[in-house]
């Protein structure tokens, strides 16, 4: 999926530069000790903000996209560091990579076996992937209307980026099960007008093709619950809960 609609405003509806440092600094720790410097590959690195949260702790940090547009925003942020290419068809050798990682994307892919097998084979013996799958937004009256109505959406099908698919996917790379963790963002703080009309104005991907009668069935009436919350100028608080998984490449025999 080409996110070059969202180009220019997917870092301020995304958490900008901060959410990257704080994504990076949790996910440092189950990278399984690659010493300062080792080589990182983001796949879909977008606008380039968590590569750059790994550039500022010290990684030799590469990215690719299918995205022009975002890449020209991580190209500034990152200068040298990306290229367009897909996550089905990484252009790099074999085993050249300490880390790779994955932020919200593997949903977008369009084959992520694929994606995940080249991953593994891009990946050093003894080199790890990190997951970050789709965060679950709890705490707010906001979030348990935008929380019902993905669900309607979505008709009670897990996401493509489940993490038990992305396990299967992933031992079917040749991968195995290195850690589990949970990223938990205090998100931004958002009133019910403001996600009203974040809405309206489709920023988030899983409401680009949804056809009129679904958005008019289902979309709208959250638009109206929305609106019609008390205090609809207050912001409120929030809570992300993203499921991570780390993988590893197992080291070659002998």
């Amino acid at each position: 999926m080409n996110f070059d609609r969202m180009a220019d405003r997917y870092d301020q509806t995304r958490g900008g530069e901060e959410r990257g440092r704080r994504v990076a600094g949790a996910l440092v720790p189950h990278l399984g000790g690659h010493p300062r410097g080792g080589t990182l590959l983001e796949i879909g690195v977008g606008t380039g903000l968590i590569s750059a949260g790994f550039a500022g702790l010290g990684w030799s940090v590469a990215g690719v996209d299918v995205s022009e547009r975002m890449l020209a925003h991580a190209a500034r942020r990152l200068p040298g560091r990306v290229l367009r290419a897909d996550a089905t068809a990484i252009p790099f050798r074999a085993a050249v990579v300490d880390v790779c990682v994955a932020v919200h994307v593997i949903h977008l892919v369009g084959d992520p076996g694929a994606a995940l097998a080249e991953v593994a084979r891009v990946l050093r013996p003894g080199g790890r992937f990190a997951f970050v799958g789709g965060g679950k937004h709890g705490g707010s009256d906001v979030a348990e209307i935008v929380g019902a109505m993905q669900a309607e959406l979505s008709g009670g099908a897990p996401r493509r980026d489940d993490p038990e698919a992305v396990t299967r996917l992933a031992e079917r790379a040749g991968l195995r099960h290195a850690a589990d963790l949970t990223i938990v963002d205090s998100g931004h703080p958002s009133t019910p007008l403001e996600s009203a009309r974040q809405i309206e104005l489709r920023t988030w991907s899983h409401l680009w093709s949804i056809p009129a009668a679904r958005w008019t069935s289902v979309v709208e009436p959250a638009l109206d619950a929305l609106r019609g919350l008390p205090n609809p100028t207050e912001p409120r608080s929030d809570r992300i809960s993203t499921p991570s998984l780390v993988f590893e490449k197992p080291a070659a025999a002998g």
